[in-house]
């Protein structure tokens, strides 16, 4: 995508920097070269990681391309190189490079998907439901979605995904281990061991939310 982009059109944005906020309008998309970019977006009254963008990834042109306001805040979470292209310009480039289409319509398509799943996670009240439920799902992406089986790595940024603090995070994992519903390895790599039980407990722990709910 950046073969026919001036330098011009390059800019270099330190961590901290908001590109857009939710709400916003914009005439604007940012493709990263290098750093990250962390995408969150507001659900009820916390802060929801929707996603981590990386080099060749891009954001901000959902609200070209539909002619919305920005749906997610978009943040440098390390010093970044990106590309900004305004509307004409993003648009001339898909006229002329029709693959670019396909490409990105996979990668929006992808990352569309892991937003939505994550939204939905907050259905769940509890911290240790919205855990469980992040870790099923990790393990389906990485692996065999009917088995659950396979050594899965433990994303970096789960604390920041499920919004809770790093020292509840290891509690909580410390207590799936002692329950035997995941085994964590030296390099940080987890496994369901029984996976039917893991969705046993994943089961009790929804419908004991919808009760508490229901209740209160």
């Amino acid at each position: 995508m950046t073969a026919t982009i001036s330098d011009k059109a390059v800019v270099q944005c330190p961590a901290g920097t908001v590109l857009f906020r939710e709400g916003e309008s914009g005439s604007t998309m940012f493709v990263l070269k290098s750093g990250r970019v962390r995408l969150e977006k507001r659900v009820h009254d916390q802060t929801v990681v929707v996603g981590e963008l990386g080099a060749g990834a891009f954001c901000g042109e959902l609200a070209m391309i539909n002619d919305q306001p920005r749906p997610v805040t978009a943040t440098v979470t390390e010093d970044a190189s990106l590309i900004k292209l305004e509307a004409g310009q993003f648009e001339e480039m898909v006229r002329k490079n029709p693959d670019i289409s396909v490409r990105m319509l996979k990668k929006m398509g992808k990352r569309l998907n892991e937003s939505q799943f994550r939204v939905s996670n907050y259905s769940l009240r509890s911290n240790e439901g919205r855990l469980l439920h992040q870790l099923r799902h990790e393990a389906e992406q990485a692996g065999d979605s009917d088995a659950l089986t396979g050594s899965t790595p433990i994303p970096d940024d789960l604390a920041a995904v499920l919004s809770i603090d790093i020292g509840e995070l290891k509690a909580l994992l410390n207590e799936f281990i002692d329950r035997e519903l995941i085994a964590i390895d030296a390099d940080g790599h987890f496994e369901i061991p029984d996976p039917a039980e893991f969705d046993r407990y994943l089961s009790y722990l929804e419908l004991k939310d919808r009760y508490d709910y229901s209740e209160s």
